[in-house]
């Protein structure tokens, strides 16, 4: 279980009240149902919250008073309070949350934060107009019965794969599935919350935030009942065309349902022509040679796979010249890498390709997070034998060659799928 084993008798108490009010047709927690509305903004990692919390706050409706000190990575802030991050971290804490393998049940969470309800009563004892942290995606039912009205809840929505490039970022080497099972549980338990508590929930997807920042703004004014400024939407937000998993992709509809988009983006796909394929084929492999001779020149340059930061004195190489060498090839390395994911983003795959476009997305991925890894060493920012696994796991010939086979069996399911398709149609 979760959680510590001091836990384990309030764990059972309230399971045992929360079965007993379900059984009453009462919830777990009460809501309070009247009152000034409390907006809440939650979501994963590299979704939006920040740039969401920021509309917010700079037009009028404050999210909080001492807020997180912006960092190279988030340059325009995170507003989000500190003493409810703080305290959403304790709780998860004592919950037993271990990296990505370990989630609580719901009831877990009910019954650690049983021992932080004063404090939460307290910090609830505000003027504010609302709280952002993503932290909520974990904690929301525990707060509430403390919030000072009923809540207002803003989901932001982005793509796995963005989620899995932040985890990457902080982390290095991962678990995609760890990851992507984080992601959907999250996902999964905010709908539940929503669901059991018949919340008033709306969702923001992070690409129409930065590509229609005036339509969706206005979205989001509506949902909140105020005018919003939505020149506070940055156009210098990082913004990457990160794809959604195709087995992912119910899920994130789901979620995309809670808000003005309710129709799946999917809808009536049809069985493709051959001369449609043969031109995906082609741009994709127009595609694979670019990443191909750019990955040359910069395993050249750095090194690849010892790396020359690793060995420059056994090789008599000048360490400051090492670096900057290394720093500007890896640079170049991720702009090819980006713009390639900005043209695979861009390629809708034909009807039954979803999965073969998504292993060639994931094969940029992994490439563009080494490139960014030995970019970080080169910074010296990450220790380099960090790198120099990640590249031994996924992008030396033994795993590129696995990764191409991957590519080559979800390419003769789609060729298949396809012909069968034709012939039938």
């Amino acid at each position: 279980m979760a959680t510590r084993l001091h836990y384990a008798l309030p764990f059972i108490r309230q399971l045992i009240a929360s079965t007993s009010r379900q059984a009453q047709g009462r919830r777990a927690v009460d809501v309070r149902a009247e009152g000034r509305p409390f907006i809440i903004v939650t979501g994963l990692g590299r979704s939006g919250t920040s740039a969401v919390a920021r509309v917010l706050h700079e037009s009028g409706l404050s999210m909080g008073e001492h807020f997180r000190e912006p960092t190279e990575e988030n340059e325009t802030g995170f507003y989000e309070e500190l003493s409810v991050c703080d305290l959403n971290d304790e709780i998860m804490a004592e919950c037993g949350i271990a990296g990505l393998r370990r989630y609580p049940m719901r009831t877990t969470v009910l019954a650690v934060a049983g021992r932080f309800r004063e404090q939460m009563r307290a910090l609830a004892q505000t003027d504010v107009s609302g709280w952002k942290d993503p932290r909520l995606s974990v904690t929301l039912e525990a707060w509430l019965p403390h919030l000072p009205g009923p809540p207002k809840l803003i989901i932001c929505l982005r793509s796995s794969e963005a989620f899995l490039h932040s985890v990457s970022q902080i982390f290095g080497l991962i678990d995609r599935e760890l990851v992507e099972r984080r992601w959907s549980i999250e996902l999964l338990r905010l709908l539940d919350v929503v669901r059991d508590y018949e919340l008033d929930a709306t969702c923001v997807e992070y690409d129409n935030l930065v590509t229609h920042p005036e339509q969706t703004v206005a979205e989001i004014a509506a949902f909140v009942d105020h005018p919003l400024d939505a020149s506070l939407v940055k156009p210098n937000l990082r913004h990457f065309a990160y794809h959604i998993p195709h087995r992912l992709a119910p899920l994130y509809d789901r979620v995309r349902a809670l808000g003005p988009n309710k129709s799946p983006r999917d809808a009536g796909a049809r069985p493709p022509t051959p001369e449609v394929v043969d031109a995906y084929v082609q741009q994709i492999g127009d595609v694979d040679k670019r990443i191909e001779s750019a990955k040359e020149k910069w395993t050249s340059r750095v090194g690849a796979p010892d790396l020359n930061l690793l060995f420059y004195t056994e090789r008599g190489l000048d360490q400051a010249e090492v670096r900057a060498e290394s720093r500007e090839a890896s640079q170049s390395y991720v702009e090819t890498l980006s713009e390639a994911q900005t043209e695979l983003g861009a390629l809708r795959p034909p009807a039954g390709f979803e999965d073969y476009h998504e292993a060639t997305r994931a094969a940029v991925n992994d490439a563009r997070l080494i490139a960014q890894l030995m970019l970080q060493a080169s910074e010296l920012k990450r220790p380099v034998e960090d790198v120099v696994k990640a590249y031994q796991l996924r992008l030396s010939p033994e795993a590129l060659k696995k990764t191409q086979e991957r590519r080559a069996q979800a390419f003769g399911r789609a060729q298949r799928t396809a012909t069968e398709a034709t012939a039938s149609g």
